[in-house]
C-alpha cells in the first residue's frame, strides 16, 4: 500500500513540474498550439532518454521502482532544485547523491599550490571546466583560459583553432577528451550543465556529434601528449591526474617533463616569462 501511495505521488509531482516548463527553458522547438500549459509527456520522456511508455506509467503511478539513473535524468529533465530533487528521489525511496562542489575547494586549491613550477598544473570539474590553474598552465594553454567565459577543456578541443595546432594529435585528444566527458556523465545524468554544453557541441561540432554518439568510456590516471608550441616548439609531456580531497568531481591534471629534457627546458621558458 505505501508502494502504491508513493508511486501515486511520485507520478503527482512529476505531473505538476512538468506542467510548470516551457520548450523555450529546455531548449525545444515550439511546434503547434498547446492546450494544456508546461511540456508533453513525450517531450521530457525525449529529455530524460525514457520511453514515452515509461514515463506515461511513472505519471500513472504504475512504474513502482524507477531506478536512481532515471530518477537523475528526470531531475536533469525537469530542471529540479537541489530540494526538489531529493523530495523526487525520496518519493521513490532512493537516496539523493550529494551536491557537488560548484566552485574550487580549498582542498583543491592547496594541491594546486604545493604544485612548484614549471609544472603546469589546473584543477577541472567533472564537466571538464577549469576551476584554477597556475601561471605555467596558463602560458601553455593561453586560449583554454583567457577567454570571457568558464573555461571548459572539452569545448576547447572542439571550437578553438589553437587545440587543433598545439596538440600534434589532436584526433586521439579528441577522443580521450570526449571519452572521459561520457564517463563522468554517468554520476550525475541529471546535470543540466552538463547537458548545455553536450546540446552546444553537438551543434557546432560535428566531430564531437561523432565521438559522443559512440558511447565510448574512459577515465586515464596518466599519460603522455605531444605539444606543438607556437614559443617554444615542440614538447613531450607527461601528466597525471589526482583527485582532490574532500572534492567529489574536481581533479588535479599536472604536466611535467624530465628535468634534462628539451620540454623541461621549454616549460620554465613559459614560467619564467610569465613571472
Amino acid at each position: 500500500m505505501v508502494s502504491r501511495l508513493r508511486a501515486r505521488e511520485l507520478g503527482a509531482f512529476l505531473r505538476a513540474r512538468r506542467t510548470l516548463l516551457t520548450p523555450d527553458e529546455v531548449g525545444l522547438p515550439v511546434t503547434g498550439a498547446r492546450r494544456t500549459p508546461g511540456l508533453r509527456r513525450e517531450e521530457i520522456a525525449r529529455l530524460a532518454g525514457v520511453s514515452d511508455g515509461y514515463y506515461v506509467r511513472l505519471e500513472q503511478g504504475r512504474a513502482m521502482h524507477p531506478s536512481a539513473s532515471v530518477l537523475g535524468a528526470l531531475a536533469g529533465a525537469l530542471r529540479l532544485s537541489q530540494p526538489e530533487r531529493e523530495h523526487l528521489f525520496a518519493l521513490a525511496g532512493e537516496s539523493c547523491p550529494a551536491p557537488e562542489p560548484e566552485e574550487l575547494t580549498e582542498g583543491s586549491r592547496r594541491m594546486l599550490e604545493l604544485l612548484r613550477p614549471p609544472t603546469a598544473a589546473y584543477v577541472i570539474n567533472r564537466n571538464s571546466d577549469v576551476l584554477a590553474w597556475n601561471d605555467t598552465a596558463g602560458a601553455l594553454f593561453g586560449h583554454l583560459v583567457d577567454g570571457p567565459r568558464r573555461p571548459n577543456n572539452v569545448r576547447y578541443v572542439f571550437t578553438d583553432p589553437e587545440a587543433k595546432r598545439l596538440f600534434v594529435d589532436w584526433p586521439h585528444i579528441a577522443a580521450d577528451s570526449v571519452a572521459h566527458l561520457r564517463a563522468s556523465s554517468g554520476h550525475r545524468p541529471d546535470d543540466a550543465e552538463l547537458t548545455e554544453l553536450v546540446t552546444e557541441l553537438h551543434e557546432v561540432s560535428p566531430d564531437f556529434r561523432r565521438l559522443w554518439t559512440a558511447r565510448e568510456l574512459r577515465q586515464k590516471d596518466d599519460g603522455r601528449k605531444e605539444l606543438r608550441h607556437p614559443r617554444v616548439g615542440r614538447l613531450t609531456l607527461d601528466y597525471a591526474v589526482l583527485a582532490a580531497p574532500g572534492a567529489a568531481g574536481q581533479r588535479l591534471v599536472a604536466y611535467s617533463a624530465d628535468p634534462d629534457s628539451d620540454s623541461h627546458a621549454a616549460l620554465v621558458r613559459l614560467w619564467s616569462k610569465g613571472n
